[in-house]
C-alpha cells in the first residue's frame, strides 16, 4: 500500500492513499474501527483526515483516547512546525489527549535537541498535556499486525512521556544523546 502513496501523481492522491493505509493499519487493531474520513467540525474550520472508535474494554491500545485523531502527511520532506501546530490545535479543540501523526519522512528538527516540529510535540505535552505519537515510513514498513503497532505505540508513548523524546526506532530504542559528563 506504501506503493500506492509513491506511485501517486498529485498531492492529494499521496494524500488519500496515505489515508488509505493508516485506515488499514489501524482497523488490524482489535476493538479499532474507524468513524470517519476527512471529517469537517461544525464551523467548518478544521479537517480531521481519520478518527477511529478505539473500544477500550478489548482493545489493546486502552491506554490511548477512545477517539483516535490520526493526521496523515505524505510530504516528500520532513512535516515543518507549522503543520504540527496546526494538528495540535485540532487536538485541543477537541479536548483529545493523544493524536496519531502519519508522516512518511519524519518531521523537522533534532530530537535531541528538541528543534523545529520536535519543539511542538513537546510543547504541546508539557502546555496542553497533548501526547502525539509519530508513525514514519520506516516504522510502517516493521509493522507485521494490529499486535506490533500497538507495541509500537505503547514504547511511543513511553519515551514521549519519560524521556520528552518524540522518535521511536524500529525496535523502540530511543536514540538519546551522549553525556557530555566525563567518566571517572
Amino acid at each position: 500500500m506504501l506503493r500506492a502513496v509513491d506511485t501517486a501523481r498529485t498531492a492529494d492522491a499521496k494524500g488519500d492513499a496515505l489515508e488509505e493505509l493508516s485506515k488499514y493499519l489501524f482497523e488490524k487493531v482489535r476493538g479499532v474501527e474507524c468513524s470517519g474520513r476527512n471529517i469537517l467540525d461544525a464551523p467548518r474550520a478544521h479537517e480531521l483526515d481519520l478518527a477511529f472508535w478505539n473500544d477500550q474494554r478489548v482493545s489493546p491500545l486502552y491506554f490511548l483516547d477512545a477517539v483516535l485523531v490520526v493526521e496523515c502527511k505524505a510530504t516528500g520532506s520532513p512535516v515543518g512546525s507549522n503543520a504540527v501546530g496546526w494538528f495540535v490545535l485540532k487536538l485541543q479543540d477537541r479536548g483529545a489527549r493523544h493524536g496519531i501523526l502519519v508522516a512518511l519522512n519524519g518531521i523537522t528538527g533534532s530530537a535531541n535537541r528538541k528543534t523545529s516540529a520536535h519543539s511542538e510535540v513537546l510543547n504541546a505535552l508539557v502546555r496542553s498535556g497533548i501526547r502525539i505519537l509519530l508513525l514514519t515510513r520506516s516504522e510502517i514498513l516493521t509493522l507485521t499486525d494490529g499486535d506490533s503497532l500497538s507495541s509500537l505505540l505503547q514504547r511511543k508513548l513511553l519515551r514521549l512521556t519519560l524521556d520528552r523524546v518524540v522518535h521511536v526506532d524500529q525496535t523502540g530504542n530511543v536514540s538519546r544523546p551522549k553525556s557530555s559528563r566525563r567518566k571517572r
